[in-house]
Protein backbone atom coordinates (compact mmCIF):
# COMPACT_ATOMS: atom_id res chain seq x y z
CA UNK A 1 0.00 0.00 0.00
CA UNK A 2 1.45 3.43 -0.96
CA UNK A 3 2.21 5.77 2.06
CA UNK A 4 0.33 9.14 2.18
CA UNK A 5 3.01 11.99 3.00
CA UNK A 6 2.28 14.99 4.93
CA UNK A 7 5.61 16.39 5.71
CA UNK A 8 8.98 16.88 4.16
CA UNK A 9 11.57 16.85 6.95
CA UNK A 10 15.24 18.34 6.55
CA UNK A 11 18.42 16.20 8.77
CA UNK A 12 21.57 16.65 8.61
CA UNK A 13 24.25 13.90 8.73
CA UNK A 14 25.70 15.24 12.11
CA UNK A 15 29.12 14.26 10.94
CA UNK A 16 32.19 16.37 11.68
CA UNK A 17 35.22 17.08 14.11
CA UNK A 18 37.50 20.29 15.10
CA UNK A 19 35.40 22.32 13.61
CA UNK A 20 35.17 20.24 10.63
CA UNK A 21 32.41 19.07 8.89
CA UNK A 22 32.42 15.39 6.32
CA UNK A 23 30.99 15.08 3.22
CA UNK A 24 28.90 12.24 4.58
CA UNK A 25 28.17 9.53 2.01
CA UNK A 26 24.33 7.50 1.59
CA UNK A 27 26.57 4.62 2.36
CA UNK A 28 28.10 5.84 5.55
CA UNK A 29 24.90 6.57 6.92
CA UNK A 30 23.29 3.13 6.18
CA UNK A 31 26.93 1.40 7.91
CA UNK A 32 25.61 3.72 10.55
CA UNK A 33 22.21 2.93 11.06
CA UNK A 34 22.72 -1.26 10.46
CA UNK A 35 25.12 -0.92 13.50
CA UNK A 36 22.25 0.49 15.66
CA UNK A 37 20.20 -2.73 14.57
CA UNK A 38 18.52 -0.98 11.80
CA UNK A 39 17.80 -3.14 8.36
CA UNK A 40 19.21 -0.14 5.94
CA UNK A 41 19.71 3.11 6.25
CA UNK A 42 16.95 5.77 7.54
CA UNK A 43 16.72 8.39 5.12
CA UNK A 44 14.95 9.06 1.80
CA UNK A 45 18.02 10.52 -0.10
CA UNK A 46 21.25 11.98 1.14
CA UNK A 47 22.36 15.30 -0.61
CA UNK A 48 26.02 15.27 -0.59
CA UNK A 49 27.91 19.13 -0.21
CA UNK A 50 28.02 18.96 -4.47
CA UNK A 51 24.69 18.92 -4.49
CA UNK A 52 24.63 15.32 -5.39
CA UNK A 53 21.76 13.25 -4.30
CA UNK A 54 22.62 9.97 -3.79
CA UNK A 55 19.40 7.45 -2.80
CA UNK A 56 18.58 6.12 0.69
CA UNK A 57 15.68 3.86 1.70
CA UNK A 58 13.02 3.25 -1.02
CA UNK A 59 10.22 5.87 -0.20
CA UNK A 60 7.49 3.22 -0.56
CA UNK A 61 8.51 1.70 3.10
CA UNK A 62 8.66 3.45 5.87
CA UNK A 63 11.46 5.33 6.72
CA UNK A 64 13.49 5.97 10.52
CA UNK A 65 13.74 10.08 10.94
CA UNK A 66 11.61 11.16 13.11
CA UNK A 67 10.14 8.85 16.15
CA UNK A 68 6.45 9.24 15.82
CA UNK A 69 6.13 10.67 12.70
CA UNK A 70 7.67 8.07 10.23
CA UNK A 71 4.94 6.52 8.75
CA UNK A 72 3.41 9.93 6.74
CA UNK A 73 6.96 11.75 6.55
CA UNK A 74 9.45 11.57 3.51
CA UNK A 75 13.04 12.52 5.08
CA UNK A 76 16.21 14.45 3.39
CA UNK A 77 19.60 14.68 5.16
CA UNK A 78 22.66 16.13 4.49
CA UNK A 79 26.09 15.55 3.87
CA UNK A 80 28.06 17.33 7.30
CA UNK A 81 26.83 19.11 10.42
CA UNK A 82 24.68 22.05 10.73
CA UNK A 83 26.37 22.82 14.01
CA UNK A 84 29.48 23.27 12.38
CA UNK A 85 28.87 24.33 8.63
CA UNK A 86 26.15 25.95 7.06
CA UNK A 87 25.01 23.85 4.05
CA UNK A 88 26.44 24.70 0.99
CA UNK A 89 25.01 26.75 -1.71
CA UNK A 90 25.24 23.85 -3.96
CA UNK A 91 23.29 21.53 -1.17
CA UNK A 92 20.81 24.11 -0.90
CA UNK A 93 19.66 24.69 -4.18
CA UNK A 94 19.61 20.81 -4.48
CA UNK A 95 17.88 20.66 -1.23
CA UNK A 96 15.05 23.03 -2.36
CA UNK A 97 14.34 21.89 -6.03
CA UNK A 98 14.28 18.04 -4.57
CA UNK A 99 11.40 19.72 -2.16
CA UNK A 100 9.76 21.15 -4.29
CA UNK A 101 9.67 18.12 -6.48
CA UNK A 102 7.90 16.14 -3.36
CA UNK A 103 6.02 18.36 -3.00
CA UNK A 104 4.46 18.25 -6.17
CA UNK A 105 4.75 14.55 -6.34
CA UNK A 106 2.87 14.46 -3.32
CA UNK A 107 -0.05 17.02 -3.72
CA UNK A 108 1.70 18.61 -0.82
CA UNK A 109 1.76 22.40 -2.60
CA UNK A 110 -1.35 23.62 -1.71
CA UNK A 111 -0.98 22.89 1.53
CA UNK A 112 2.19 24.19 1.71
CA UNK A 113 1.22 27.24 0.54
CA UNK A 114 -1.63 28.03 2.34
CA UNK A 115 -0.36 26.82 6.01
CA UNK A 116 2.45 29.15 6.11
CA UNK A 117 2.95 28.00 9.69
CA UNK A 118 1.84 24.21 9.34
CA UNK A 119 5.50 23.08 8.90
CA UNK A 120 4.49 20.79 5.94
CA UNK A 121 8.85 21.59 5.19
CA UNK A 122 10.06 21.32 8.50
CA UNK A 123 13.61 20.52 10.37
CA UNK A 124 14.16 17.57 12.83
CA UNK A 125 14.43 20.12 15.38
CA UNK A 126 10.65 21.34 14.74
CA UNK A 127 8.81 18.22 15.48
CA UNK A 128 8.82 19.61 19.29
CA UNK A 129 6.43 22.53 18.31
CA UNK A 130 4.51 19.97 16.59
CA UNK A 131 4.65 18.38 20.09
CA UNK A 132 2.95 21.28 21.81
CA UNK A 133 0.29 21.58 19.05
CA UNK A 134 -0.68 17.79 20.12
CA UNK A 135 0.03 16.61 16.26
CA UNK A 136 3.43 14.86 17.45
CA UNK A 137 3.87 12.50 20.40
CA UNK A 138 7.98 12.11 20.95
CA UNK A 139 9.99 15.35 21.73
CA UNK A 140 13.74 15.59 20.54
CA UNK A 141 16.69 17.33 21.96
CA UNK A 142 18.55 17.54 18.55
CA UNK A 143 19.22 20.76 16.93
CA UNK A 144 18.96 18.76 13.46
CA UNK A 145 19.42 20.22 10.34
CA UNK A 146 21.40 22.18 12.76
CA UNK A 147 21.80 25.83 14.30
CA UNK A 148 23.43 27.04 10.96
CA UNK A 149 20.57 25.72 9.06
CA UNK A 150 17.78 28.65 8.84
CA UNK A 151 13.89 26.59 7.91
CA UNK A 152 12.20 29.76 7.95
CA UNK A 153 14.78 30.65 5.01
CA UNK A 154 14.27 27.88 3.84
CA UNK A 155 10.69 27.58 3.39
CA UNK A 156 10.44 31.18 2.16
CA UNK A 157 13.13 30.20 -0.77
CA UNK A 158 10.44 27.45 -1.42
CA UNK A 159 7.44 29.47 -1.57
CA UNK A 160 9.38 32.37 -3.55
CA UNK A 161 10.58 29.16 -6.23
CA UNK A 162 6.61 27.81 -6.29
CA UNK A 163 5.06 31.29 -6.59
CA UNK A 164 7.12 33.26 -8.74
CA UNK A 165 6.27 33.12 -12.74
CA UNK A 166 7.90 30.85 -14.63
CA UNK A 167 11.82 32.40 -16.16
CA UNK A 168 11.97 33.30 -19.57
CA UNK A 169 14.06 30.94 -21.06
CA UNK A 170 17.42 31.92 -21.97
CA UNK A 171 18.75 32.67 -25.59
CA UNK A 172 21.79 31.22 -26.62
CA UNK A 173 24.28 33.30 -28.16
CA UNK A 174 27.38 31.58 -28.85
CA UNK A 175 30.00 34.90 -28.90
CA UNK A 176 27.76 36.51 -26.11
CA UNK A 177 28.36 32.85 -24.06
CA UNK A 178 32.32 33.03 -24.76
CA UNK A 179 32.75 36.50 -23.47
CA UNK A 180 30.70 35.18 -20.02
CA UNK A 181 33.29 32.13 -19.91
CA UNK A 182 36.33 34.63 -20.06
CA UNK A 183 34.53 37.17 -18.03
CA UNK A 184 33.95 34.76 -14.95
CA UNK A 185 37.64 33.52 -15.18
CA UNK A 186 38.93 36.72 -14.95
CA UNK A 187 36.52 37.68 -12.32
CA UNK A 188 37.50 34.41 -10.22
CA UNK A 189 41.17 35.12 -10.99
CA UNK A 190 40.68 38.74 -9.58
CA UNK A 191 38.66 37.48 -6.61
CA UNK A 192 42.00 35.06 -5.78
CA UNK A 193 44.05 37.89 -6.16
CA UNK A 194 41.81 39.90 -3.28
CA UNK A 195 41.66 36.45 -1.09
CA UNK A 196 37.83 37.25 -0.89
CA UNK A 197 36.46 35.79 2.55
CA UNK A 198 34.57 32.37 1.64
CA UNK A 199 30.66 33.35 1.72
CA UNK A 200 32.06 36.20 -1.63
CA UNK A 201 32.93 32.93 -3.11
CA UNK A 202 30.18 30.84 -2.37
CA UNK A 203 27.92 33.26 -4.13
CA UNK A 204 30.45 33.47 -7.27
CA UNK A 205 30.08 29.91 -7.34
CA UNK A 206 26.32 29.84 -6.99
CA UNK A 207 26.10 32.01 -10.49
CA UNK A 208 28.13 29.54 -12.36
CA UNK A 209 26.28 26.87 -11.35
CA UNK A 210 22.89 28.26 -12.07
CA UNK A 211 21.58 25.93 -15.19
CA UNK A 212 21.49 28.56 -17.69
CA UNK A 213 25.14 29.55 -17.21
CA UNK A 214 25.97 26.28 -16.53
CA UNK A 215 24.41 25.06 -20.14
CA UNK A 216 25.73 27.87 -21.81
CA UNK A 217 29.20 27.72 -21.18
CA UNK A 218 29.60 23.61 -21.38
CA UNK A 219 27.37 24.41 -24.87
CA UNK A 220 29.77 26.88 -25.84
CA UNK A 221 33.13 24.93 -24.99
CA UNK A 222 32.13 21.87 -26.95
CA UNK A 223 30.63 23.64 -30.22
CA UNK A 224 33.24 23.58 -32.83
CA UNK A 225 34.76 26.88 -33.81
Amino acid sequence: MARTIERIVWHTAAHGRDGQAFDTTAAQIDQWHRERGWNEIGYNVVIRFNGAIEKGRDPRKIPAGVAGLNQTTYHICFSGHGDIAPLTPQQLESGVQHTIEMLRKYGLVERFLSEPDGLIVMGHREVNELVRRGLAPTPTTKTCPGRLVDMNAVRLLIHQRLTQPPAPEYAYDAQAAGELYRGLQQVYAAAAKLNLPDEAMRFLNQFRKQPEVDEAIRRWKTEPR
